[in-house]
């Protein structure tokens, strides 16, 4: 009897965790659908110069390491939005992780045709966001972005 209690127990305990890590995946795949699709969202709203839409998704303590090196804030957001102009955007090779029930990232090479101030922006970054789940809403935390360098162009043949 002991034996089949015990098979009984572990069977048990296979059936919860593949239900679990299943529970898991599905969970993950929504966030992931969900994050991506505002992260989308919120690209469009910026071509439209919409920063009411884009402040929506940022935490109130949200960061943003840039391709510079500089730390920007909403407040920095804020004050230098009328100075960028996203003209289009593409978002590449993603890569999305749930970490826990409430914190997930997205990260992606971003295309971007864009100025600021009227010169041109540098065009492609690795862009990786940092999300948190607040009252329900999936928000940006933090964003670090990495200028990806432009190949050099060979000089004239010789």
């Amino acid at each position: 009897m002991k034996i089949a209690e015990s098979l009984l127990t572990v069977s048990f305990l296979i059936f919860s965790a593949s239900f679990a890590a299943g529970r898991s995946s599905l969970d993950e795949s929504a966030a992931e659908k969900h994050i991506s699709g505002t992260l989308h969202q919120m690209y469009e709203a910026e071509k439209q110069k919409d920063l009411n839409f884009v402040l929506a998704h940022l935490t109130a303590d949200f960061a943003e390491v840039a391709g510079n090196g500089n730390v920007y804030h909403r407040s920095d957001i804020q004050e230098g939005w009328p100075d960028v102009v996203l003209k289009d955007y593409k978002l590449s090779d993603c890569i999305f992780k749930l970490m826990t029930h409430d914190a997930a990232y997205l990260t992606c090479i971003l295309d971007v045709d864009a100025t600021y101030k009227g010169q041109p922006f540098p065009s492609r970054f690795r862009v990786t966001t940092v999300w948190t789940r607040h009252k329900g809403e999936w928000l940006i935390r933090f964003e670090q972005a990495t200028i990806i360098p432009e190949p050099k162009k060979n000089g004239p043949a010789e």
